[in-house]
């Protein structure tokens, strides 16, 4: 008699066929189309600890965010820098759920930083 592996449990089939038919979420804030986007990261520059030992924090970092395209067309990054009391999401995207500067040259094939 030739082997047979055992199948899947009824439970772990029904959970297949459910994440097999799974439809993206639906966001309750606008997003856009990250399909021109290769790779993205982030780091901190700068900063230090401050607070008594053991509920210490970190304060005076900067966070920077890299965007670096599918397609490289143009050889230098294009780098955004916020000011005026405004934050680095300002980059990401418009408040009506259009894409921002640093979504728009990744998509021109420049990278962001």
């Amino acid at each position: 008699m030739p082997f047979r592996a055992p199948s899947a449990p009824r439970c772990c089939r029904a959970d297949a066929a459910r994440t097999r038919r799974a439809e993206p979420p639906k966001l309750p804030v606008p997003a856009v189309d990250q399909s021109a986007v290769a790779q993205r990261g982030y780091f901190y520059v700068g900063g230090q600890y401050v607070g008594e030992p053991g509920k210490e924090i970190m304060q005076g970092q900067t966070y920077v965010e890299v965007l670096a395209p599918k397609d490289v067309r143009r050889p230098y990054p294009l780098v955004l820098i916020h000011g005026a009391a405004q934050t680095a999401t300002n980059w990401m995207g418009t408040p009506d759920g259009r894409k921002g500067w640093a979504s728009s040259s990744s998509s021109r094939a420049t990278s962001s930083t």
